[in-house]
């Protein structure tokens, strides 16, 4: 039970006491009991029939439980030119989507779709019945189209998940073998620097040995033409 609910496109009656409801109940059987009028009891087998498909509603008002019956006035072609207008004029009021799933477009289109089953229905009940069939059966397909559609939203809001939280990974990976490759470049930038002075050092220490062998061997052609000149000098002598 809520507050009094806003204005729709179905027609209802002006709202009574729930408690004075309860006194009339048995005065309306008394009187189709015991009427001789037709017509009311059309009224009363009009009433039960919209009743029946088109349940009363309550809410409270003032610290009050009031009930609301739908009407069952007749419509004429002003009430469904009236209904249209109204439609459209809530649809656009309410910033209802054209395409796509609308909780407020839906709400509409089932009040109209109720407003013209109360129509159809006081003017013939086994129509209304049957449109009520059709209301019902529609509303089960839209809701097992909606089950559906959620399902596939959950699922997709899984998948996207799982992705960012893989995307989430993978770059973490990255990051790391990034970090692993400046320490590698870092690695080989001080080994080849190493190279360089190992490079540098072999060069200095062979042109240091050579110019020792260099110094060594014209030493030792020295002494050799020495000895020589001093074996020749030896051998003139004699």
């Amino acid at each position: 039970m809520t507050n009094r609910p806003g204005k729709g496109l179905l027609k209802y009656d002006v709202p009574i006491l729930e408690g004075n409801l309860k006194k009339q109940v048995p005065q309306q059987k008394r009187t189709r009991k015991d009427a001789n009028n037709e017509d009311q009891e059309d009224e009363q087998l009009t009433r039960e029939v919209l009743d029946s498909m088109l349940p009363p509603r309550k809410f409270v008002q003032d610290g009050q439980t009031l009930i609301q019956f739908v009407s069952i006035a007749p419509a004429t072609r002003s009430d469904v030119v009236k209904l249209q207008s109204q439609l459209d004029s809530l649809l656009q009021q309410r910033k209802a989507r054209n395409t796509g799933i609308c909780p407020i477009r839906s709400e509409l289109y089932a009040q109209c779709f109720d407003e013209i089953i109360r129509q159809i229905t006081i003017d013939c009940s086994a129509r209304g019945k049957l449109l009520v069939r059709v209301r019902d059966e529609l509303r089960m397909i839209i809701s097992d189209y909606q089950q559906l559609y959620e399902s596939a939203v959950a699922w997709g809001m899984r998948k996207v998940i799982k992705v960012e939280q893989t995307k989430d990974q993978i770059e973490e990976e990255n990051k790391t073998l990034k970090e692993d490759n400046r320490a590698l470049e870092a690695n080989v930038a001080k080994l080849q620097a190493k190279i360089v002075e190992l490079e540098k050092a072999s060069v200095t220490t062979r042109a240091e040995i050579e110019k020792n062998y260099a110094e060594e061997i014209a030493y030792l052609k020295k002494t050799i033409a020495q000895t020589k000149n001093q074996l020749d000098q030896i051998l003139s002598a004699k």
